[in-house]
């Protein structure tokens, strides 16, 4: 049977037609057992490697994991067959038995954000003259008024009489302090 008939219909198949490393070496990514040697071993850390820098990696998981029957041997998404199964069992456990379900519906949903964001108003009004330049101060002299602003301003905040705080007395409540 052909992959599209045995994939789950909600989770879209990733691959494009660019020349992604999976298309133009895919025997790379193929293994069936476990890493018995050292040269296994350093052969899926390398396919591991190439697939975790493709640009559609995050789609090609969600397809991996939500297609267990397609994807029983290799690296998929620069995960092995043994960690595709506990994602598998951990996404069960967090969002229940139609986890795929879950994970395609908020795929639906960030769409909608992503095309349903508002654009920049066509008419920006122009800016006001007096804010065409930016404001430096410290390169700007202060000048005669605003030092004798300044002045006024301070002396005001210095001899401002502050409310009294009413405070209680130890043992004594606010209404016989009176």
């Amino acid at each position: 049977m052909a992959k599209a008939h045995l994939a789950d219909p909600r989770i879209p198949d990733p691959h494009t037609r660019g020349g992604l490393a999976c298309q133009t070496n895919p025997d790379l990514f193929a293994y069936d057992l476990a890493p018995a040697d050292t040269d296994d071993r350093r052969r899926v850390a390398r396919a591991r490697r190439v697939c975790g820098g493709c640009p559609i990696v995050a789609e090609c998981l969600k397809w991996a994991l939500a297609n267990p029957s397609l994807t029983q041997s290799g690296i998929w998404a620069a995960t092995t067959p043994g960690q595709r199964t506990n994602l598998r069992r951990r996404l069960r456990a967090r969002l229940g038995t139609d986890w795929v379900g879950v994970v395609a519906a908020a795929d639906r949903a960030r769409a909608l954000r992503s095309t349903a964001r508002p654009t920049a108003p066509v008419d920006v009004p122009a800016a006001h003259p007096l804010w065409s330049q930016p404001y430096e101060p410290w390169r700007q002299p202060v000048t005669p008024e605003q030092q004798e602003q300044h002045r006024q301003t301070l002396e005001r905040a210095q001899y401002t009489p502050r409310p009294r705080r009413r405070t209680r007395r130890a043992g004594v409540s606010l209404a016989e302090a009176r």
